[in-house]
């Protein structure tokens, strides 16, 4: 009986013990700031109509008009370039190019920067990358991610900012290029690595274009469907847990300002889906990134698809989330 007595204590203890754990780990990963955004949001103002007419108008310029940008189609990807640093160059501002050698060739990131103001150094950087992989016109991937970023660059043109803010066009974010030498956001963060740039935080613009309130229309990696919604109406923030703070700073801006659902989470590197885009190049460099998307494949059956076209994206969705965005960007560079 006594030794009975002490194996049921035991399992009592250690039933506690992984209650207390798992209830760590959920609050650790998956718990954020703020809250979600509920309800029917209001129709667009005027202002609001306007965005989402420029927005339509730049996933219809990359996805339709240029059409597939890879280097099998490199006057594609040169085209798409073009109309990137055009669109900065009338948001008022003046971008950059930075070469990006691949096989005897050289494709550009393009790049604006905002001032900080501030005696800091400290710099935001917020990218979107701009080629496909073959067989899509990449409305979704990635031309909503660029669409996003143009506009953000419209309306943080002259904002009054402490920390410097950069705003990045990269290339070949696509396989076979993810995690080469000629991948656009890896040789971008070890130049930046290699000047000693001080860069507290990097956003990844990844697929901001596809929403859905029909029920059951979000799946994910195993058991994340227990905790999150079946309704892929919502904008995912995503980080690992070394770039947990940053996840949770964003998430509670952007749910201070959002009319559009949105939900986060930092999550250990195992999960390889967390690694899908540019952010993980300035892991690669030992700096807080993370990934603003609405979760590619497992919302979007089009993903790498020839479906993947401009008149199927929710532009309205995407006109809410740019000015949340941007006063979140605006709240972090102070």
């Amino acid at each position: 009986m006594l030794i009975k007595g002490r194996y049921t204590v035991w399992l009592l203890v250690m039933a506690v013990l992984l209650s207390a754990a798992l209830a760590g780990g959920y609050w650790w990963m998956f718990h954020m700031p703020g809250s979600s955004y509920r309800g029917t949001p209001p129709s667009l103002d005027a202002q609001g109509e306007a965005l989402r007419g420029r927005l339509r108008t730049h996933v219809r310029a990359l996805a339709e008009e240029i059409g597939e940008r890879h280097v099998w189609r490199p006057e594609a990807l040169r085209a798409a370039a073009d109309y990137i640093e055009q669109a900065f160059r009338d948001a008022g501002l003046e971008p950059r190019r930075l070469p990006v050698p691949r096989g005897g060739q050289a494709f550009h990131n393009l790049e604006v920067r905002l001032p900080g103001r501030g005696s800091t150094d400290e710099t935001l950087v917020v990218g979107a990358h701009y080629d496909t992989v073959r067989g899509t016109s990449g409305a979704d991937d990635n031309a909503s991610g660029v669409a996003v970023l143009l506009e953000l660059a419209r309306r943080l043109q002259g904002a009054e900012l402490e920390r410097e803010i950069r705003l990045v066009a990269f290339v070949n974010e696509e396989a076979p290029h993810f995690g080469s030498d000629a991948m656009g956001s890896l040789s971008y963060a070890r130049e930046a690595r290699a000047r000693g740039d001080t860069i507290v935080g990097m956003l990844s613009l990844e697929m901001l274009g596809h929403y859905t309130d029909a029920p059951g229309s979000q799946a994910y990696p195993p058991l994340l469907g227990l905790i999150y919604p079946d309704r892929g109406n919502f904008v995912a923030c995503v980080g690992n847990l070394r770039s947990r703070r940053l996840v949770r700073r964003v998430t509670g801006a952007f749910r201070r300002h959002a009319e559009i659902p949105s939900e986060g989470l930092a999550a250990p590197e195992l999960l390889r889906d967390i690694f899908r885009s540019d952010h993980w190049a300035f892991w690669e460099m030992g700096w807080p990134a993370m990934m603003l998307t609405d979760t590619a494949n497992f919302r979007n059956p089009h993903y790498h698809g020839p479906g993947d076209t401009w008149n199927r994206l929710d532009y309205a969705s995407m006109a809410r989330l740019t000015p949340a965005l941007a006063d979140t960007l605006t709240q972090l560079a102070r």
